[in-house]
């Protein structure tokens, strides 16, 4: 008893232990459980050296600190407090101890408008460092979390150059002070953001065996770094169990539980994605951590899609002031996208058309600044879509297309590469217009084709048996002698839809067994575009519902038994929006 009595009292013995702890760096990629010990650790550290090493103590404090703030449910405004006092402390101290302060408060204040800040506490700490003897670990120990925020920072400003100068520096100086690691991730990074699948996937597997090898954490980066890949090669079904492990690795982060119910959203699985969603958060009270921007862009990617309209207009709300920045994840070494790209589809949901150009063409300006290429390619994509939709031909859509699928084709971006494909355009409101998938009105060769599409379309994407449709063109004639009529009539709807026979056979009408169906997502028709948004209609979105109604759904078939039911839902659906105004 006497022995440990000494022991906890000797100052200089808990001076040697707290040297050991900072040189060993600060605890940037720890687990929960680790972190709590290693804060546990600096706390009794602290306590054991009392006012007779204030140095040491402050930058226990510091060390402790990093480590809190990664903790679920870390008390934001008492780490902020306790990173102001940590400032004030290390002033009359040296460079190291001023040094760990700021990377403390850069870890204390991760929320995206303080981003400017934190890239400049960042790069003041590696100015610092700059004079400090790179042979004593416990003064430099915080040059690695100095290194992470800045170069996360760097990213999540777009600041691309910047961060490929500071990746060459530290690979220059072959640092192995853990700059080394962050240096890698980052790397691992920059080959997704140029399209790399190869190297970013061989990079990401290896920094995460490394990082459970050495019982430190990495499965956030990992899933999200993995996503990403998935992504570009358009396998996104196969990251559920990716998310559903982090949700359980993390429990207390939200941004896991809303992707799988973005994800379940996008696979038709809405009751699960409803009940996962409904388990969140109100989107105004997220708490501002490092997952905060991330998160509110996936529920603003589901609120664009369903949900109420209050909901899509609190989180524009939410992201407006971030509208230029990209999305990090967790510490900034994994990335989801531009946050123009998700405000320019939420305000097309809002029916706020000017706003949502604004956005979409600022997402193509910063992927291609930042050389993001899949970003870049499906930004495109998405505003020559919009373009389309809205009929803006102030807009190139064709070659915005073009140049995504090109992108696309050379890079291995199966998924992007299938969007980016032209939509053949299909007119029945007012009047019956194609425009194929050549950007050119589509010439019919036959009457019976034309037929033929209109009532594909008035189906609305079920399917309709051929002998229903034998029928109807060709009336009291045997199914048995029109086999080779209504192929050649098939035959013609696929080459108006895409002349030169470019896609697959079944990329737009499809024939299974007996029936027929068109492939509503590979089209463009203005019925469903109508009715999508009387959906959701009320301001902008009713007036918009109401311009794209030129005139009665097939008006120039008023007696086809096809068109009547279409022909009259549409226009009641007309006469309700015109009178709700």
């Amino acid at each position: 008893m006497e022995g440990k009595e000494a022991t906890v009292l000797d100052p200089d013995a808990g001076l040697r232990r707290a040297e050991a702890l900072l040189g060993a760096g600060l605890p940037i990629d720890l687990d929960a459980g680790a972190c709590r010990a290693h804060a546990e650790e600096c706390a009794r550290l602290v306590e054991l050296l009392g006012p007779a090493h204030p140095a040491a103590a402050a930058r226990l404090r510091a060390s402790r600190l990093v480590a809190e703030t990664q903790l679920p449910g870390a008390d934001a405004d008492a780490g902020a407090r306790a990173a102001a006092e940590l400032l004030t402390a290390a002033r009359g101290l040296d460079d190291a101890t001023r040094g760990y302060a700021l990377v403390a408060w850069g870890f204390a204040h991760p929320a995206p408008e303080r981003t400017d800040e934190r890239v400049a506490a960042a790069s003041e700490a590696l100015e610092l460092a700059d004079r400090l003897a790179a042979a004593d670990r416990a003064s430099t120990g915080f040059v690695a979390g100095a290194c992470l925020l800045l170069l996360a920072g760097l990213l999540e400003q777009g600041d691309i150059r910047s961060l490929d100068v500071e990746l060459l520096d530290r690979r220059a100086a072959g640092d192995d002070s853990g700059t080394a690691t962050v240096a890698e991730w980052f790397h691992c990074l920059r080959s997704i953001l140029d399209g790399d699948v190869a190297t970013a996937e061989r990079r990401s597997a290896a920094l995460f065996a490394a990082a459970r090898s050495a019982g430190r954490d990495g499965l956030a980066l990992r899933t999200t770094q993995h996503c990403m890949l998935q992504w570009m090669q358009g396998r996104v079904d196969g990251v559920e169990d990716d998310f559903l492990a982090a949700r359980r690795e993390y429990p207390q982060q939200h941004l896991w539980p809303a992707s799988l119910a973005w994800l379940w959203l996008l696979q038709g699985r809405r009751s699960a994605s409803t009940a996962m969603l409904a388990a969140l958060p109100d989107p105004q009270r997220l708490p501002r951590d490092r997952q905060w921007l991330a998160t509110t862009v996936v529920l603003a990617e589901i609120a664009r899609l369903t949900g109420p309209r209050e909901r899509a207009v609190a989180l524009r709300e939410l992201l407006l002031p971030f509208a230029d920045h990209l999305v990090p994840v967790g510490v900034g070494v994994a990335f989801w996208g531009t946050c123009a790209r998700t405000l320019g589809l939420l305000e097309e949901r809002l029916g706020l058309v000017d706003e949502a150009r604004e956005h979409l063409e600022l997402a193509v300006a910063v992927a291609e600044r930042i050389g993001a290429m899949a970003w870049h390619a499906e930004a495109q994509i998405e505003l020559a879509e919009f373009a389309l939709r809205h009929a803006l031909h102030g807009i190139p859509a064709h070659a915005l297309l073009a140049e995504a699928a090109a992108t696309s084709a050379a890079r291995g971006f199966a998924g992007l590469a299938l969007r980016a494909r032209p939509r053949p355009a299909i007119r029945v409101l007012g009047g019956f217009e194609i425009v194929s998938v050549d950007g050119a009105p589509s010439e019919w060769s036959s009457n019976k084709a034309r037929e033929l599409l209109k009532m594909l379309v008035a189906a609305r994407g079920a399917a309709v048996g051929r002998e229903v449709l034998m029928d109807a063109l060709w009336p009291g004639v045997a199914p048995e002698r029109l086999g080779n009529r209504f192929a050649v009539a098939v035959n013609a709807v696929r080459r108006a839809l895409d002349p030169a026979r470019a896609l697959p056979t079944q990329h737009h009408l499809v024939t299974e067994g007996e029936s027929v169906r068109l492939h509503l997502p590979h089209l463009e028709i203005d019925l469903e575009r109508f009715h999508g948004l009387a959906e959701h209609a009320d301001g902008e979105l009713r007036s918009a519902a109401l311009r794209l109604y030129r005139g009665d759904a097939f008006s120039a078939d008023p007696y086809a038994d096809w068109a009547v039911s279409v022909r009259d839902h549409a226009r009641a659906v007309r006469d309700r929006l015109a009178a709700s105004g």
